[in-house]
């Protein structure tokens, strides 16, 4: 699905209003409960069918690599079958559908264990203008055990407004974020639910969810996940954490697009600033002399 520029949503299809996504139903009536889901709830679990030799493949390596480690970002690198997982059409297609833009996979993390990460959102790691094209995916690689530390998010949060550095106090550190995250939700009442998930199901959730790790309590249970991250094409993307407070610039970010293995530009239509020639180019030697395998 290619549009013309022109044609490009300023807001993701799901995110819009009520009219958008009936309409959207419409089109894809197969979709409509995933639409719904993620419209209202903010998240969608879904079977995208990955191939089985694909979810073997990242187990084994993932058992291997991961002992002792515990978290490896952007696996893909040295192994093709997690690339294969984040590329895989029906996911691309599908994100694509929902967003209104053609979606790419820009970065993998895989994990053995249930991170017991506080609750935070995705928008002040990674953010795009126009705001709210990224969004993550989430696949099981086991079957998911509530005593594992599973995925923990919250319904309906995604519709809060987007938190920016400035809101917690400019400078303050990350606990002061993840503090403020929590007193957000107490304030609105969230209620969380778990990421119960069998093998080879994915839970897609969008940027502003809030989402985290909830308590191991049985220390022998692995949880063995990979988690794509997501832009939209002719975006401008950055990293708020690197937010630089005195100009009031943005740091732009200059992802890879593992569906089509190129790192793409921010569009400056969006942002007015960009990455140094310098630094485009000493971040494409490193990731170029490390000769990531085809998938």
């Amino acid at each position: 699905m290619t549009a013309r520029t022109s044609e490009l949503p300023n807001i993701p299809l799901i995110e819009s209003g009520a009219e958008a996504c009936a309409a959207l139903s419409e089109t894809y009536p197969e979709l409509a409960e995933t639409i719904a889901s993620l419209h209202e709830r903010g998240f969608a679990i879904v079977d995208p069918d990955f191939a089985v030799e694909d979810l073997d493949a990242v187990d084994a390596y993932c058992r291997k690599a991961l002992a002792g480690i515990g978290r490896i970002q952007d696996g893909w690198i040295q192994e093709a079958s997690i690339g294969r997982l984040a590329v895989h059409r029906p996911v691309l297609d599908l994100l694509t559908k929902l967003y209104g833009r053609r979606a790419f996979p820009f970065q993998t993390l895989n994990f053995e264990f249930g991170t017991q990460q506080e609750p935070h959102s995705d928008t002040f790691h990674f953010d795009s203008t126009p705001g709210r094209f990224m969004c993550g995916v989430w696949v099981a690689l086991e079957d998911i055990s509530p005593d594992a530390g599973p995925l923990v998010y919250y319904p309906g949060s995604h519709k809060l407004p987007i938190l920016r550095r400035m809101e917690i106090g400019g400078n303050k550190s990350y606990p002061d974020y993840e503090k403020h995250i929590a007193g957000l939700i107490d304030e609105h009442g969230l209620e969380p639910e778990y990421g119960l998930l069998k093998r080879g199901q994915a839970l897609i959730w969008s940027a502003n969810l809030i989402h985290g790790g909830s308590r191991r309590t049985n220390q022998a249970l692995t949880r063995l996940s990979q988690v794509t991250h997501y832009y939209f094409e002719d975006c401008a993307f950055h990293t708020p954490l690197d937010y630089d407070l005195e100009s009031g610039r943005p740091f732009i970010r200059q992802p890879f697009d593992l569906s089509r293995r190129k790192h793409v530009l921010s569009q400056r239509k969006h942002v007015d600033a960009q990455l140094s020639w310098r630094e485009i180019l000493a971040q494409r030697w490193h990731l170029w002399r490390q000769s990531p395998p085809r998938f």
